[in-house]
Formats: C-alpha cells, sequence, structure tokens
C-alpha cells in the first residue's frame, strides 16, 4: 500500500488511463481499494517498475499466462515515456517467459491511439497479426494485436 500515492499520480490521468485500459481513480482511498481487488491477487504475475535513482514506482508489467503461452500488459508514469524504459522491462519478462516458463507464444495489444505501446512490441521481436476490439468501461475500442512465437524468439537470440 505504500506505493498507493505513487500508482494514484500516473492512474489519475485521464489520457493515460484510457490507453493502459485502466478505469480512471481520483482518490486515495479508490486507489486502494484497486490494489487490493487487482494488484495483490495477481501478485505472482504483475511487477513494479522502480525508477532506479529514486526507489518510485513508476509503472507496471505483468504476465497473464494461459495454457502454453502468455499476454503482456504494462503502464507508465506519462513523465517516464521514451526513456526506453518500457522495452527494457519488457524484454526482461519476454526472456523469463521463453526461458525459464518455457511458453510458446506471448500476445499483447494496444488501442490503436497508443501508438508508444506497438513501438515497444515491435522493439522486442512481436509481429502484428491484425486488429482486434477490445473492451474499455464499456466501450468496445479496436486495438492492434500482437505475437511472438517461442520459435522466432530462439532465433532473434
Amino acid at each position: 500500500m505504500s506505493d498507493a500515492q505513487d500508482i494514484l499520480e500516473y492512474a489519475s490521468d485521464v489520457n493515460f488511463a484510457k490507453n493502459a485500459g485502466f478505469k480512471i481513480v481520483e482518490d486515495l482511498e479508490a486507489m486502494k481499494l484497486d490494489i487490493v481487488n487487482f494488484f495483490m491477487k495477481n501478485r505472482l504475475t504483475i511487477y513494479g517498475i522502480v525508477e532506479k535513482t529514486t526507489q518510485k514506482l513508476i509503472g507496471s508489467i505483468d504476465l497473464r499466462v494461459r495454457g502454453e503461452g502468455a499476454d503482456f500488459g504494462w503502464s507508465i508514469h506519462p513523465d517516464y515515456w521514451g526513456r526506453g524504459l518500457m522495452p527494457e522491462a519488457v524484454s526482461c519478462l519476454r526472456d523469463f517467459a521463453f526461458n525459464q516458463l518455457k511458453l510458446q507464444v506471448l500476445t499483447a495489444s494496444h488501442f490503436v491511439g497508443n501508438r508508444q505501446s506497438g513501438r515497444v512490441m515491435e522493439k522486442i521481436g512481436m509481429k502484428k497479426l491484425g486488429q482486434i476490439y477490445d473492451d474499455y468501461a464499456g466501450e468496445s475500442l479496436l486495438a492492434d494485436y500482437y505475437a511472438l512465437m517461442r520459435e522466432e524468439y530462439l532465433n532473434q537470440v
């Protein structure tokens, strides 16, 4: 719970929340409730991203394993966009998924307006397969869908 204020700083931003697929959180108590209902229940697959010098929580990354595959998700405070932090974090989790968990496929999607996430997916070797509709706050939004197969990953390293 000590990171609730750090998460609230970026989760309360309307543009950030929509691109990340988060519901908008406006106060600290609601943020703490969200932490209990989402982050704590998924603690084995959600990891914090911490700024190295200040140790401040600036984002999160998660891996939702389903059978022999998994889906990525991530978010980072807008003040840290464009610094190469997400490709670094996603690459680490990708390597873990293929090398330790021995998964066969990783997938991810981003809303069409969130091109930065698409660049992260491309930087770690994922290929765009097409588009899907994804739900955000009861609204269907168009999303680009990416995947990386284990065999493709092994050929890249």
